[in-house]
């Protein structure tokens, strides 16, 4: 996920956050874990149409399907992909040729498997 920028992208950030286990509040009832996220930030990597057709391609190697229906001509788009059994991870794309120079945030996140923090 983190390494699918386009070629003649500049990455301007690029990080992952593992599940923690972790409350909001204190609580000893609403312990969980947090979700899992990544996120990669970039400039440049062509039109806006070539950078979704590249994240298309790159991302649906690694098993992530775009959801059309969800997605619009001209952003945000969005992928799901189910990373365990009932558990559904989802991508999304901002940005995009608005911005100048291209500025775009590809950010995916799932819930955690088991027993995520509760009363938020």
């Amino acid at each position: 996920m983190l390494a699918v920028a386009p070629a003649g992208a500049h990455i301007s950030s690029r990080y992952a956050t593992k599940p923690r286990w972790d409350s909001c509040d204190g609580i000893e009832s609403t312990y969980g874990w947090d979700e899992p996220t990544a996120n990669l930030e970039f400039t440049g990597g062509g039109t806006d149409a070539q950078v979704v057709a590249h994240l298309k391609s790159a991302l649906r190697k690694s098993g992530w399907i775009f959801d059309a229906a969800n997605s619009a001509p001209t952003g945000p788009w969005y992928w799901h992909k189910t990373v365990a059994r009932n558990v559904q991870g989802t991508a999304q794309l901002l940005g995009g040729s608005a911005f100048n120079p291209s500025d775009w945030d590809l950010q995916a996140t799932t819930p955690p498997a088991t027993h995520p923090v509760t009363g938020c």
